[in-house]
């Protein structure tokens, strides 16, 4: 089987599981099992890309070119972590300047054979708006799905932070291909183990960080997504192409197969825990 080809749409800022969702995305591509094609980042931290490549680096992968979103986003979030990491962790960002996403994505994709680009997004949904806004017609060629990290009803978050809920229904009522939709990982609870890593590990670094010097255990929301993403539903998922699906402005959509769907899990949580945390502290193939 070949490697699935993926794209990471990440947020990489306050909440720490992007680090470790990008952390299993490595080990999977170590594995065999994946082929990071690039990164993109939806927030406007300054030190977002920076840390992104730190960790890139450290996986032997810092040449994986990152894109970031140049537009303006209303209240732009802090982090506990970004900052050290990219000021103590060695990198050297691939392009400098770096591109914007959506430069990223036009120029990734069109090098791309047609339907073979899996995206997962596990954060905000503006750089895909851009995308979509763009060239739907690249995406309806190269792209066979987006998985997308968010509550199926009324998501408090990645759909709605920064007013960007209108972005958020426009792709969810207007991507041309397969979009599932990830909302499992509240109650899976992983980083304990990444006390027992290198100390040069930039992963272990930011989960110390966002819990104020100790290796505690987070919420795996988008870890489960990149599982899936590569992976499959496996024996972890099931797929559910009935129902539908509600934005809190009222948007609703409607489950259809091979178009519209979401997951439900198979897996405890205690099961999801183990294979998580053991792709998130396998080391780097060196």
């Amino acid at each position: 089987m070949h490697p699935k080809k993926v794209i990471f749409e990440t947020d990489m800022c306050t909440d720490v599981d992007d680090v470790g969702a990008l952390a299993v995305l490595h080990a999977l591509a170590d594995n065999g099992e994946a082929e990071i094609l690039a990164i993109s980042y939806n927030e406007v931290h300054p030190s977002g890309a920076g840390t992104i490549c730190a960790i890139n680096t450290w996986y032997n992968r810092g040449d994986i070119p990152i894109g970031i979103y140049k537009g303006d986003l209303v209240d732009p979030d802090e982090s506990s972590y970004l900052e050290s990491i990219a000021a103590n962790f060695a990198h050297d960002l691939p392009t400098v300047p770096t591109p914007s996403s959506l430069e990223l994505y036009l120029q990734v994709l069109s090098e791309q054979p047609d339907n073979s680009v899996t995206i997962i997004s596990v954060g905000f949904l503006n750089n895909l708006y851009d995308l979509l806004k763009a060239n739907p017609d690249l995406i309806a060629q190269k792209v066979t799905e987006l998985v997308v990290m968010a509550l199926l009803i009324e998501d408090p978050y990645n759909t709605v932070r920064h007013g960007l809920i209108d972005k958020s229904e426009y792709v969810i009522r207007n991507w041309p291909t397969s979009l599932v939709i990830s909302q499992h990982g509240e109650t899976v609870h992983t980083g304990v183990r990444l006390g027992e890593t290198a100390a040069e590990n930039p992963v272990r670094e930011a989960y110390y960080r966002r819990f104020n010097g100790q290796y505690k255990g987070r919420s795996s929301w988008d870890q489960l997504a990149v599982l899936y993403g590569v992976r499959g539903l496996g024996d972890y998922f099931t797929e559910v192409t009935e129902g539908k699906g509600r934005l809190s402005n009222g948007y609703e959509w409607e489950m259809k197969p091979d178009f519209r769907s979401y997951l439900e899990v198979q897996l405890s949580d205690s099961e999801f825990v183990g294979i998580i945390e053991d792709l998130m502290i396998q080391p780097p193939r060196r």
